[in-house]
């Protein structure tokens, strides 16, 4: 699994701030000062991090051949951690405490004796145990910005990203459904409207359904200017992570409902299912999941129910099918990153045109989740959604037939769409 081979999974940064000039040079140097030094016994430390080589752990050598490829730097993040079982520890801590209280002819130790025995015996067993090594590939696309890294464990994450911004004096925006929102490029009333989006109500649904024959009255747009202070970055990223969960409930209930294929500029014609493994999850008590597998699981009487419970899907295997190339991944929905991805295979035998070939059939299929999550979130910020989608939810977790009018509003909400909003 990395850059160049294998299945996909990697989660997708974005930097911030301007390239130096030189940059080659400065890069390459920067790298160089962080590379990876290896753990040694004497050490405080229990981790080490630092750059590699890509796909080659143990070559600490950087230059420029090694780390530049046409616009992209490669890099593998190496991580050593020293890993001493714990039971092998407490009893050998526990030899060490009893050996002790008899030279001293005590009953018992202090605090500070039992600390130094444990460092003791940390430093002799470190002498004996070999740190693990793991070291993931690191793909940045120096034209675009974006920084794929080839893992998902959160404290990885973390560290590569600290490292990243000691190294190249540039900041990481990590992928997240709020940032594929500010790049969705939205017309001016749906960012307004995005500022105040909720989570899906079935409440509004049922009350939509109650009112099914009955035009319901204009909401009042939101006022262009407003006195509020913006609100911090991090906060909004953590409290619109239910998009995430959201989206695939449309593309599931999409492929369900109305059944069509969906075009989006410049990509073309799509066929898009949830294949073969479906997680949903209680947003009120994340420890509520349901897992469905098989060969059409959101077709199963499980899924039904647990959305009906209020559980939505926060991880599915998304089929994509364009222009008769076939794409898929499996979409970890409130972090929007990708796993077990698999793209057409690479036509080229030579090994730089194979990568360049690769990183373009990557930057494909990330761009048609982009687009797909652009179409969501027309409906999802229009009034498509309370009139539509809400009561058709609702409808569907229920079991009950979902009302003309309704499917209705539904088939034609792109079409509708179109003439309310138009670019900035």
């Amino acid at each position: 699994m990395g850059a160049r081979g294998g299945s996909l999974t990697f989660t997708r940064f974005f930097t911030q701030g301007a390239l130096p000039k030189d940059l080659r040079r400065k890069f390459l140097e920067a790298a160089k000062l962080r590379v990876f030094e290896p753990l040694k016994p004497e050490d405080e430390a229990l981790e080490a991090t630092g750059w590699c080589v890509m796909e080659r752990p143990f070559d600490l050598e950087l230059d420029s051949a090694k780390i530049f490829h046409d616009n992209f730097v490669l890099l593998g993040f190496r991580v050593d951690r020293y890993r001493i079982p714990g039971a092998l520890l407490k009893s050998q801590i526990s030899d060490e405490e009893q050996k002790q209280l008899a030279r001293g002819k005590k009953t018992k130790l202090s605090r500070n004796e039992r600390l130094e025995i444990k460092d003791r015996v940390v430093m002799r067993l470190r002498k004996k145990v070999i740190p693990s090594s793991k070291a993931l590939d690191v793909c940045w696309h120096l034209d675009s910005g974006i920084v794929l890294f080839f893992g998902h464990s959160k404290r990885m994450l973390l560290d590569f990203a600290a490292l990243f911004e000691k190294t190249f004096g540039l900041a990481l925006l990590e992928d997240s459904p709020y940032a594929a929102a500010t790049r969705a490029e939205l017309p001016r009333e749906l960012e307004r409207a995005f500022k105040q989006i909720e989570p899906i109500s079935f409440s509004s649904g049922r009350k939509r359904l109650g009112k099914s024959s009955i035009k319901p009255e204009s909401e009042p747009e939101p006022s262009e200017t407003s006195t509020a202070e913006p609100e911090d970055l991090l906060e909004r990223v953590e409290s619109t992570r239910f998009l995430g969960p959201e989206f695939l409930l449309w593309l599931w209930l999409r492929a369900e409902i109305v059944n069509k294929p969906l075009s989006l500029p410049e990509l073309g014609n799509f066929e898009v299912w949830l294949d073969n493994q479906l997680t949903l999850q209680s947003d009120i008590d994340p420890n509520e999941r349901v897992t469905v597998r098989g060969a059409a699981p959101s077709g199963s009487p499980e899924a039904r129910e647990a959305v009906r419970a209020q559980k939505f899907p926060v991880r599915a295997r998304i089929a994509i099918r364009n222009e008769e190339r076939d794409f898929a991944c499996v979409l970890v929905a409130q972090r929007y990153a990708v796993a077990s991805g698999k793209i057409p295979a690479v036509l080229t035998k030579d090994t730089d045109d194979a990568f360049q070939e690769r990183m373009t059939l990557i930057e494909r299929m990330c761009q048609s989740l982009d687009g797909l999550f652009r179409m969501f979130l027309q409906d999802r910020l229009s009034a498509v959604w309370k009139e539509g989608w809400e009561p058709a939810v609702v409808c569907w977790a229920e079991n009950e037939a979902i009302p003309t009018e309704i499917l209705a509003t539904l088939m034609q909400g792109k079409h509708s769409r179109s003439k309310k909003t138009k670019s900035r």
